[in-house]
């Protein structure tokens, strides 16, 4: 009723409806980009791709540039692009091997296309280098592909080494609850729920909107409790 309201509003001062729709947009986009962050950001967006093209180039002509390899699988990852990432990282194995963080990133890019044990391999290679690489990150993200093959006693084990190094995550403490919930820890399950959320309210401005998606998520999973 209020967003039909505004774009009446707006429809009587402009006089067009589609000028009205336009302006309407625009706030939606400043209201989501200052407070909200549910929509991807298009500069951004650009932005990587304009990288991911430029990265492209240079590896067509150096395909031995270990760097732009490993920057370029990373940037694919980031968009979930797993296949793509690890025909990167493959082609960087020999030369960044000693590289913890890119061991991170091969390895589960490695599991996200189907390989978990060798993507684990590749993993507890990162973490024994590094246990507390990029904050703990790579406990979680491991932790999470466990969570989509079902393996919750797994996840588990590796978001409780998650939670030493990084005590105020929403989405760790909801992937925790979660978890706890699945392993029928119902009461556990629950706290850490509202752990995400508080983590949530405690949050500085600049980062609630991260944590916005994993409190309402764990909002909506308090609710059901299963």
């Amino acid at each position: 009723m209020g967003k039909f309201f505004l774009f009446y509003i707006l429809y009587l001062l402009t006089g067009s409806p589609i000028t009205a729709l336009l302006v309407l947009l625009l706030v939606f986009l400043a209201v989501d980009r200052t407070y909200l962050g549910l929509l991807p950001d298009p500069f951004r967006a650009f932005k990587a791709s304009s990288r991911i093209r430029e990265l492209k180039k240079i590896v067509s002509i150096n395909p031995h540039d270990g760097r732009s390899l490993k920057e370029l699988g990373i940037s694919l990852f980031d968009r979930a692009d797993y296949e793509n990432a690890l025909r990167y990282f493959e082609m960087a194995a020999e030369k960044m091997s000693d590289d913890p963080e890119f061991t991170y990133y091969y390895g589960i890019s490695t599991a996200r296309t189907g390989n978990i044990s060798r993507g684990s391999e590749l993993f507890e290679k990162a973490v024994s280098a590094s246990p507390g690489l990029k904050y703990g990150e790579p406990y979680l993200m491991m932790a999470e592909v466990y969570i989509d093959s079902a393996d919750y006693t797994r996840a588990l084990a590796l978001l409780e080494k998650f939670e030493k190094i990084h005590s105020s995550s929403s989405r760790g403490f909801y992937r925790m609850g979660f978890v706890k919930l699945r392993l029928g820890m119902k009461e556990e399950g629950m706290e850490y729920l509202r752990k995400s959320i508080r983590v949530f309210k405690e949050s500085p401005f600049f980062k609630r909107k991260v944590d916005r998606k994993w409190a309402w998520k764990a909002r909506m999973l308090l609710r059901t409790g299963v």
